[in-house]
């Protein structure tokens, strides 16, 4: 049976500074196609990186959305 897949965007917090768009791609390509990941830098008034998040657009089955959200990644809040 094959799993039906729909588009999602995705929260995906607690990332390192140092995290690439490629990186991500490769991470959550396991669970379904990824087709865009956006990276998000918050910094402090001196310019030192506070917080890094991204956004991912990912066609994904309910069932791997499961597993993606029970992996070590702090992620997986739905948008």
């Amino acid at each position: 049976m094959e799993k039906k897949q729909v588009l999602k965007r995705l929260y995906v917090g607690g990332l390192g500074h140092t995290v690439s768009e490629a990186e991500l791609q490769e991470r959550f390509s396991k669970f379904g196609n990824v087709t865009d990941a956006e990276i998000v830098i918050r910094k402090d008034d001196q310019g030192n990186p506070m917080k890094t998040f991204a956004y991912i657009n990912i066609s994904i089955s309910e069932a791997d959305l499961k597993r993606c959200k029970y992996t070590n990644y702090i992620c997986c809040s739905l948008i």
